[in-house]
């Protein structure tokens, strides 16, 4: 059936933090042309910004989507919450164009991040949300499991293993936490409850973060933790579908200037995955037994000093990096993509100022034979321009069954960009 897809990731992000209007406008807001990758034929995209014609044509090509035209609505005036939805049900012209072309029927929405507003959505516009229980998305429980602190207890109340720390709720609580931990551990870290992308942490010793407090924290949980000794951080996938879970692998994260920059897959450190991947079907499968359905993706940090046991770190039930570009890649490759190796990267600096530019400095490109840019369907391996540039940066995905041909398509392209 066709699906409505709704670019909302901004409501992963706390609305009343002092950083979430530059964070939406300089991250968010530039990741919104790689659901187009999402796409199925058929399917209407709403985002918040206009995408750039020629990357909506290359991604048209790529997967066979049909008129370029067709693809994705823009949704205008949109302003401070930032709320993709709120915009949309305030936008007359795009509603309309939104229910001639669902009138016939058979639609459901497919939003980034299931919400009470996308409820609301569906009642306005009699499209059903379609995915989790109703119930669990009207309490909030669906967006709990997005806050590292509801989580972490949630997790723990499983059995799963957490970091040691404790939870603020408030300035005072924050600054006492941090007076407390810090006899036994000189170095914290501090991660806000609601945030992404690693933007919502900070770290450091005592004297610091107290110093830091009065600007840093604007409501909401925080976990103060000691800051570990963490040699890698592991992603771990499940799908929650209809009525069965399915474990969807395990990727190496890549943190650039502290900030997350996209993965390579699979780990290649095997210490340690089992418990990695039975947390996860053990989390998956409760979570599906509630209700829950969609993308459940968790991080695990790997210590230096006891790799065998990695700890949970956190929750991103809603669509993500590892979900969307392992969904492109099945979608591609078919079901032999799990035996691939793939390379996923974001913000990687270019030249060029249009997705148009840039394919033609990729596309002459070849390694062993093979063209490395994937640009129509039938490849057997390459490189898919995953969003196109903007303020000098882009993302890429590259995948094949060769490893060594992966790290060296990367650097080509990153050469050539």
């Amino acid at each position: 059936m066709p699906r409505l897809w709704l670019a909302n990731a901004e409501e992963v992000l706390p609305e009343a933090d002092p950083f979430y209007d530059e964070f939406v406008r300089t991250r968010t807001m530039r990741m919104f042309p790689r659901f187009l990758l999402a796409l199925d034929p058929g399917d209407l995209l709403v985002a918040p910004l206009p995408i750039p014609r020629d990357y909506t044509e290359y991604v048209a090509r790529l997967l066979g989507l049909g008129d370029p035209g067709r693809l994705a609505l823009e949704v205008r005036g949109r302003t401070a919450p930032y709320s993709l939805v709120e915009a949309l049900l305030a936008d007359p012209e795009a509603l309309a164009e939104v229910r001639e072309r669902t009138v016939q029927g058979g639609w459901v929405l497919e939003p980034f991040v299931e919400s009470p507003r996308v409820l609301r959505l569906g009642e306005e516009t009699g499209i059903p949300a379609g995915r989790s229980a109703v119930e669990l998305v009207r309490s909030g429980r669906i967006g709990e499991l997005n806050d590292k602190a509801w989580f972490k207890a949630f997790a723990a109340s499983l059995g799963l293993p957490t970091v040691s720390g404790e939870v603020a709720f408030s300035r005072e609580q924050l600054q006492e936490a941090i007076l407390r931990m810090s006899p036994l551990h000189p170095d914290l870290m501090l991660r806000k409850g609601i945030f992404a992308g690693g933007a919502g942490n900070t770290h450091g010793s005592a004297l610091e973060l107290l110093g830091r407090v009065p600007t840093w924290y604007a409501g909401g949980s925080v976990l103060v933790e000691p800051f570990l000794d963490i040699s890698s951080v592991a992603g771990s996938l499940a799908w929650l579908g209809p009525t069965t879970v399915r474990f969807m692998g395990i990727d190496l994260q890549v943190i650039r200037d502290g900030s997350w920059s996209g993965f390579d897959y699979p780990h290649p450190a095997g210490i340690g995955a089992d418990r990695i991947r039975e947390g996860t079907v053990s989390l998956a499968e409760e979570l599906h037994q509630q209700g829950a359905r969609g993308y459940l993706n968790l991080d695990w940090a790997i210590l230096r000093d006891s790799p065998e046991a990695p700890l949970l770190l956190e929750c991103n039930f809603r669509h993500n990096g590892f979900g969307y570009v392992t969904e492109l890649a099945e979608k591609y490759f078919g079901p032999t993509w799990e035996s691939l190796v793939i390379a996923s990267r974001e913000g990687l600096p270019t030249r060029s100022r249009s997705a148009a530019e840039l394919l033609k400095r990729l596309s002459d490109l070849r390694l062993e034979g093979h063209p490395v840019l994937l640009s129509a369907p039938g490849g057997a391996r390459g490189a898919v321009l995953t969003s196109p540039p903007e303020a000098g940066a882009f993302s890429v995905a590259v995948f094949a069954e060769d490893a060594c041909w992966v790290e060296r398509a990367l650097e080509r392209v990153e050469e050539a960009a």
